[in-house]
């Protein structure tokens, strides 16, 4: 009797490992709901978005006050100052997560400062609150998102309004007898547009800076993308660099850094991190050896863009928010004759997808390191990923052309209403916006997790590398690094306003013209964990050559996840 009792515990617990084992190699394993946040202190007029994720169902929100903050779609918006208890209501489940609340007062950083003739500082408006800047006397000192720039002997007040708080600095400024009001030329190389112009951001921040930098004029010469990493990198070789050129953040400008041809900028951006303009976390990508050399501009992240009106058609009323909902989901659009996704043929456009996967897959952390070179390309992670990337292709996720179009292409066609997702960079949103029918219907989300252990939802592929630096053969370094960070912050600003990008810098003033699209992005980034730079940006010139080309192959069907790894584990560092 004892022996069948044995025999029949080993066949149930044989059974019950079938049961584990039998979940879908490399998808999201079941995990708890859990709030993004449990405890939170926001500041009056800020807003925070809450998500639950891995909920089980639809999710009902209530707060315990409504007179000190309110929520709707997991949106929590300040009221007055008090605490209060966000709970979401997961229906699938039944259960209840809470957030417990602080709403604080709004306070400036300073409330009384001193500045020379000609210096600038960064005032902060806790709890990111936009407001309106002003200045009681602009012919003492002026005020632009919150950077104050002093311009002559005397006093000033300088004001944050929110509604109808207001909220004051007061500010004295004195003579700078080592200032030098001679007349300053700087040379300003950027990348320019079809027409050969700088992009209205640059226009716009240049014109703003005549009131603060009165005797600095700017040269700007214009490049077309692929002539200007030639012209940039022949100028660094013949010590021809100007005074501010464009740049891409990492090994990019990295080999500039190696080389000695770029001004350190440590002094003066210490003084925008201490006033909350810019974090650290926005200059890594331009920090070597622990010292900051570029000042990053706007950024992009790439997202899933999905069609509503056609996920509609396959039974859809929102994006999936697994990996296994979405491949059922793009099953069930191609049995309504849909095509799934959108690809082309150029290798950044594969590269948008792959990346995205494998970073679901292995986590930022771990394709941070192998894009760094701290770790090996020859990563079982990765080479699943490539297969899971090559099943989407050979499940006809990605039609029977795609790979033989061009991004224009591929863009338009999604437009067109002949692909239900199309995954790449947030860029595109200024572009859906010119097209309110088709932007209304348009919504954005991150690929889903594919494995839960190793990544999570907030983890993006994109970040700041577009670039602004300044050559250490300037005949006036000082002037133009102090110039070329305040152009950087008023780039970010217009950019980002214009729908171009979104902002490295703390948004400090209106944005509500934005256009939605963007806003939903900015949103999703409000919320992220982590970023991984692009590998075209990160890695160097012959490694991205290396890279892209592999990518290409995947594409095409001439190697598998295993051949992929092993040829790069091989080639790269």
């Amino acid at each position: 009797m004892g022996k069948k009792l044995s025999m029949l515990f080993c066949a149930l617990l044989a059974c019950a490992l079938v049961v584990c084992l039998a979940r879908p190699l490399g998808v999201e394993a079941a995990s708890k709901a859990k709030l993004n946040a449990t405890k939170k202190t926001l500041y009056l007029g800020e807003k925070f978005q809450l998500e639950l994720e891995g909920a089980k169902g639809t999710v009902k929100w209530s707060t315990s006050k409504k007179k000190v903050a309110t929520v709707a779609d997991g949106t929590v918006t300040t009221v007055k100052t008090g605490k209060a208890t966000i709970k979401a209501k997961d229906t699938g489940s039944g259960k209840t997560y809470k957030c417990k609340i602080t709403v604080k007062k709004n306070s400036l950083s300073d409330k009384k400062i001193s500045l020379k003739a000609g210096e600038s500082i960064g005032l902060t408006l806790k709890g990111n609150t936009p407001a309106e800047w002003i200045s009681s006397d602009d012919s003492v000192a002026i005020v632009n998102n919150g950077t104050v720039t002093a311009l002559k002997k005397g006093k000033a007040t300088i004001t944050a309004k929110v509604g109808s708080k207001k909220y004051t600095c007061k500010v004295t400024v004195t003579e700078n007898k080592e200032a030098n009001d001679e007349p300053v030329e700087l040379v300003l190389w950027c990348l320019g547009g079809d027409d050969g112009q700088p992009s209205h951001s640059y226009v716009q921040a240049i014109e703003d800076l005549k009131i603060s930098h009165p005797n600095v004029t700017v040269k700007v010469e214009t490049f077309e993308t692929e002539a200007y990493k030639i012209k940039i990198r022949t100028a660094m070789e013949n010590d021809e660099l100007p005074d501010i050129f464009f740049t891409w953040s990492c090994s990019f400008l990295g080999n500039f850094v190696n080389a000695g041809k770029v001004y350190c900028l440590d002094d003066i951006l210490s003084k925008y991190i201490k006033s909350g303009d810019i974090t650290k976390a926005m200059l890594e990508n331009t920090t070597y050896d622990k010292k900051r050399y570029g000042i990053p501009l706007t950024m992009n992240v790439v997202v899933l863009y999905a069609n509503m009106d056609l996920l509609k058609q396959a039974g859809y009323s929102e994006v999936p928010k697994t990996i296994n909902e979405l491949m059922a989901c793009c099953d069930k659009l191609l049995e309504n004759g849909i095509t799934p996704f959108g690809c082309s043929e150029e290798a950044w456009c594969i590269s948008e997808y792959l990346e995205t996967i494998i970073e679901k897959n292995i986590g930022a952390d771990a394709l941070n390191d192998i894009f760094a070179g701290k770790a090996s390309f020859n990563n079982e992670g990765i080479a699943e990923s490539v297969e899971i990337f090559r099943n989407m292709i050979e499940k006809g996720y990605f039609g029977s052309s795609s790979f033989y179009k061009n991004n224009d292409e591929i863009l338009n066609g999604f437009m067109n209403n002949e692909y239900a997702f199309y995954m790449n960079g947030s860029w595109n949103c200024g572009a859906f916006a010119f097209d309110p029918e088709f932007s209304k219907n348009i919504a954005i989300a991150e690929l889903p997790v594919i494995n839960s252990k190793n990544s999570k939802l907030g983890e993006l592929i994109g970040g700041p590398s577009e670039t602004l630096a300044v050559a250490a053969s300037s005949k006036n370094p000082d002037i133009a690094a102090e110039y070329a960070v305040a152009l950087g912050k008023l780039i970010s600003k217009y950019g980002y306003l214009e729908g171009a990008g979104l902002p490295s810098w703390k948004i400090g003033y209106d944005d509500s013209e934005v256009n939605e699209l963007t806003r939903q992005v900015s949103k999703l980034c409000a919320n992220a964990k982590a970023y991984v730079l692009f590998g075209d940006t990160v890695l160097s010139g012959e490694e991205t050559d290396i890279y892209l080309e592999h990518l290409i192959k995947i594409a095409y069907g001439e190697i598998d996840g295993k051949t992929f790894i092993a040829a790069l584990g091989k080639a790269l560092r």
